[in-house]
């Protein structure tokens, strides 16, 4: 495995790939240094220095032609709209906490996590229940890290206001969310680390770094002064 160079900030991200071990890097930056790992379609495995995890919209097995993986045991589960393609949560091995709807609106508290949810809509017009997304916000070793799930508009200015300052955002690829409105978000939150919730080979946001594999290493003392994106592997 290797490392991205981030040249104008001159530093790295240690960079894992698919199920191989964790790269080597200084003790310091070890120690608080988080894991995010792709699982496929929006589900993401991010896990902390000592070990708490929260994954994000467990698809069922099927959906965009993808198994789910089987065993996972994941500390959080923040779900962001109800659907096959986001609250699989029947096939998780454990049974963790569960952040979903009116239940992860606004700030809970969970292995020592705080975590915010922001709704939002499909039609910013009629906010109704069928139509809701979940934006999730938290915080893993001083990375503060933003799901927008299936956004499907730019935010309001209450909404990026709710969300405040973001590192690392997690951006849907097609579905409602326009190329325009995607980088309307992207403007509004600025964050320093973009990962597209998908395929995304045209994608041009920000200084784009290729993953080896379907996971990275972040730390915040390693985040690029400028926005990246990274492309995880599927």
């Amino acid at each position: 495995m290797r490392r991205l160079i981030f040249l104008g900030a001159a530093v790295c991200l240690a960079l894992l790939g698919g199920c191989g071990g964790r790269e080597q890097v200084s003790s310091t930056l070890a120690e608080r240094q988080v894991r995010v790992e792709w699982l496929g379609n929006q589900c993401f495995r991010i896990t902390s220095s000592i070990g708490t995890t929260i994954l994000t919209n467990p698809f069922a097995s099927g959906t965009g032609g993808r198994t789910f993986p089987s065993n996972l045991r994941p500390d959080i589960v923040l779900i962001s709209q109800e659907n096959s393609e986001a609250n699989n949560i029947d096939a998780l091995a454990n049974s963790p906490t569960v952040f979903r709807g009116s239940v992860g609106m606004g700030v809970n508290n969970s292995s020592g996590i705080r975590i915010r949810g922001v709704a939002t809509f499909q039609d910013p017009n009629r906010e109704l229940v069928t139509g809701m997304n979940i934006v999730y916000v938290w915080s893993m070793d001083g990375v503060r890290f933003c799901f927008l799930g299936s956004l499907a508009n730019p935010l309001t200015p209450l909404q990026a206001s709710e969300i405040g300052a973001v590192d690392v955002l997690f951006v849907p690829v097609g579905g409602s969310l326009s190329p325009s409105a995607r980088e309307s978000v992207i403007s509004q939150l600025r964050p320093r680390v973009v990962i597209p919730m998908g395929r995304a080979p045209g994608w041009t946001t920000g200084m784009v770094r290729r993953a080896d594999g379907s996971s990275v290493m972040l730390s915040r003392s390693a985040l690029p002064l400028q926005l990246t994106t990274i492309l995880l592997a599927p």
